[in-house]
């Protein structure tokens, strides 16, 4: 698996900052704003909200949110591909409490991550 960031990727990632922030937001999301933070920031996102959201079984096992591989980086680009089919396809439900809430917390350092 390549660790350097794919217009997949930044698709990924623009749809999930789409489900949970909207389209203004996600368009931010490109392959020259994106960082390494920005990457990890969205892992965060994905597991502190995956009690309030429809998308959880897309999500890898315990073990692989525990193990990260050898660079951060490629680990959490791991976790971003294992977990984005379903916000690409439109296919999540996120609970509105969860968006205002819970994602609410994230919104502010994923923003200020990017370049």
């Amino acid at each position: 698996m390549s660790d350097s960031i794919t217009e997949n990727d930044v698709d990924i990632i623009q749809a999930i900052v789409r489900s949970f922030y909207g389209q203004g937001n996600a368009r931010l999301f490109t392959s020259s704003t994106i960082t390494d933070e920005t990457i990890v920031k969205i892992v965060e996102l994905l597991a502190e909200t995956e009690d309030c959201s429809t998308w959880i079984d897309a999500v890898p096992s315990p073990q692989d949110l525990l193990m990260p591989a050898n660079k951060l980086r490629k680990w959490a680009l791991r976790i971003i591909r294992k977990s984005g089919e379903p916000f690409l396809t439109g296919n999540v439900r996120i609970n509105i409490m969860c968006k205002r809430f819970r994602a609410a917390q994230f919104k502010p350092a994923i923003i200020d991550s990017l370049n």
